[in-house]
């Protein structure tokens, strides 16, 4: 096909068709490539994660993704990675949850929580986020009905719990 010459308005009108045609699709691909043993719904809200981390990352690159001879093909290709490391950050965070809540022992005072620690880090509500999320296992769609968000500004608002949680680890 060559090398795609177009306008950013133009790239951003293509993918915007995409996106209207292929989003439903795309979701359902990536939950079938997301293993685990989440609820349905968990399962589905992070499908759509994958599918929103994908559409960035198309947009990152539109200008390999409109040159490609099938951009739609290359989105399905995409998204089995994009999919695959949605999957490792969540097995990574729920085993750090889980690891942190096994070895920490607990202080002699009767009030106090191995979530304290944690709570240093973020506020007690980030935390009650991430761990009913990760932990509990709710999803995107009773996190949003519990907290008012929408669910962008709910995977925001986790990725920036987390970014937070990793620049303290790293002082």
């Amino acid at each position: 096909m060559g090398i795609w010459t177009g306008t950013d308005q133009e790239a951003e009108e293509i993918v915007q068709k995409v996106f209207e045609k292929e989003y439903e699709k795309l979701v359902r691909c990536a939950a079938s490539y997301l293993a685990g043993e989440g609820s349905g719904r968990h399962k589905l809200g992070r499908a759509e994660d994958a599918v929103q981390e994908l559409f960035a990352l198309v947009w990152e690159r539109r200008v390999d993704v409109l040159s490609s001879d099938k951009p739609v093909g290359w989105m399905y290709k995409a998204l089995w990675y994009v999919a695959k490391d949605v999957e490792r950050e969540d097995i990574k965070w729920a085993e750090r949850l889980e690891r942190y809540e096994k070895f920490y022992d607990e202080p002699a005072e009767p009030d106090t929580s191995w979530e304290l620690e944690l709570e240093k880090l973020v506020s007690k509500e980030d935390f009650n986020l991430l761990y009913s999320f990760y932990v509990m296992g709710y999803s995107y769609r009773e996190l949003c009905e519990k907290t008012g968000l929408t669910k962008a500004a709910l995977g925001v608002k986790i990725w920036r719990i987390k970014r937070k949680i990793k620049e303290k680890l790293k002082e």
